[in-house]
């Protein structure tokens, strides 16, 4: 049974890969998934693919800290599939060659997060651009949370302990 307080986090293997980097950023990592496992009800999501890539990407620090999430029954595996609308909207944007293949890829962050608690925790701040931009005219990206753990300006921990709570500068592209 879920808590009111549990949110399910679509978390990017970047991060999973990060957690075995030396210095800051893997120690900003590894910190948000012990947080994250140790004080907070929250969920881990886990498509077939994103657990694929998590399973070539991962770091053992990562794959350890997955396999105790399964343990406590705290992974959520929505059966989702491909978006070919959203996709279509995306492409209707017109972004830049580049900005396409990237948003393609990451797509299924976005595609796992709009089916669960539209919340994404990943290091790749390139695909959040691309994805702000299309958001001013694919409105089905504008409520998505998107949080880099190593960015300490985003307060990530607070966000985690605070109930992963839904705010503005969080979205997926932010109002300035």
């Amino acid at each position: 049974m879920r808590s009111a307080e549990s949110k399910s986090l679509v978390i990017d293997a970047s991060v999973a890969t990060s957690t075995g980097e030396r210095g800051r950023r893997g120690e900003l990592c590894q910190t948000f998934l012990r947080i994250m496992i140790d004080k907070t009800v929250h969920r881990l999501v886990m498509t077939k693919e994103i657990g694929a890539e998590w399973d070539i990407h991962s770091h053992p620090f990562a794959r350890r800290w997955r396999r105790s999430m399964n343990a406590k029954r705290r992974v959520d595996r929505p059966a989702v599939d491909h978006d070919l609308i959203l996709a279509q909207k995306i492409e209707r944007a017109n972004p830049p060659e580049k900005a396409l293949v990237a948003m393609e890829k990451d797509l299924r962050l976005i595609e796992a997060a709009r089916a669960t608690d539209d919340r994404i925790v990943s290091l790749d701040d390139t695909a959040r651009r691309f994805f702000c931009a299309a958001s001013s005219s694919v409105g089905d990206l504008r409520g998505i949370m998107w949080v880099n753990p190593v960015n300490e300006n985003e307060t990530p921990i607070q966000w985690l302990k605070e109930g992963a709570p839904s705010d503005e500068q969080r979205l997926i592209c932010p109002s300035t």
